[in-house]
């Protein structure tokens, strides 16, 4: 029996005001996480699928929000690589979930507890060394698996948590291997995505219902929505930034003018010939053709040193 109720709610009936100090706390930026190890040239990273957002026109920008925050609400410490957000707002926009369901799995997600970011580590199923493929040059029928736990795409967690909240809400479940395939394009195995499912629910004592209620889910669709903002914030100062560096370098490649175009180069002096004691002056100025006319009479001994 499904739990079917909605926390439907706009930014201005909302009855959480926004703490700047608490949001900055809690936003951490990406960079701050640990970058992962180097792979080489053989190693199942470079080997495994990679995660292909679709072109960012075609996805609605009501998962932007949702996907940055859901991306920031991985438990620390469970992969060492860092979460797309792009990938995410790919996943969010092929589930096309409620957003009261997109905002229990954020629920789910605040929710886990220290321990589950060890267990999800060492138990997560991988493909040993000898489970490859028995013909050289076939394709893989199905998921890509990794060899070691830091080459696993950490987007599994976020995946199984939407699972898991769509399965509680909704009466009409689909199969592991329908949310693998349309949801999760067939990044990780239906055993790498039960396993995830079965942590989350173990961390959390296999209690959902207490996160179904109306005010955590008002609290992270309120959470949601500042992140989205946060987005856009930072989208449109990167774009500011570049139109400015496009206006000063357009203004940097033509003549230097003043005020209403006054030119600040000098106009050329007047010049004409005139005769002085030291000969026929040419190119000068009025100051200095009437310095150079005065008849001036130069001593002998202007030049002579003394004895």
């Amino acid at each position: 029996m499904g739990h079917n109720k909605s926390f439907s709610t706009t930014v201005e009936d909302d009855d959480f005001e926004f703490d700047e100090a608490y949001f900055r706390q809690f936003y951490k930026p990406l960079s701050n996480l640990p970058t992962p190890p180097p792979s080489s040239r053989n190693s199942s990273a470079a080997q495994s699928p990679q995660m292909v957002a679709e072109d960012a026109e075609s996805l609605n920008s009501q998962f932007l929000g949702p996907a940055a925050h859901l991306a920031r609400m991985l438990p620390p410490g469970a992969s060492f690589i860092t979460p797309s957000t792009s990938n995410v707002e790919n996943m969010l926009a092929r589930a096309n979930l409620p957003m009261d369901i997109v905002a229990l799995a954020v629920c789910i997600l605040d929710s886990l507890n220290s321990r589950f970011s060890r267990n999800w580590r060492v138990s997560f199923p991988l493909n040993r060394q000898g489970q490859t493929a028995s013909k050289r040059h076939t394709l893989p029928s199905g998921p890509v698996q990794a060899t070691h736990i830091d080459y696993v795409f950490p987007e599994i967690i976020i995946l199984a948590a939407l699972i898991i909240a769509d399965k509680f809400v909704d009466d009409l479940q689909e199969s592991t291997q329908y949310y693998g395939s349309v949801w999760g394009m067939n990044l990780w195995s239906c055993e790498q995505i039960n396993f995830t499912e079965r942590c989350i629910m173990e961390s959390l004592g296999y209690r959902i219902l207490p996160l179904w209620e109306s005010t955590p889910i008002k609290q992270a669709r309120h959470d949601i929505e500042m992140a989205r903002r946060e987005i856009l914030q930072e989208r449109t100062a990167i774009v500011a930034g570049n139109e400015t560096r496009k206006h000063f370098k357009s203004m940097s490649s033509g003549h230097a003018v003043v005020g209403l175009g006054l030119q600040l180069t000098p106009a050329e002096t007047p010049t004409s010939g005139i005769s002085s004691p030291f000969g026929q002056l040419q190119d000068l100025g009025q100051e200095s053709r009437e310095a150079f006319s005065r008849s001036t009479t130069v001593p002998q001994d202007y030049l002579h040193l003394p004895y």
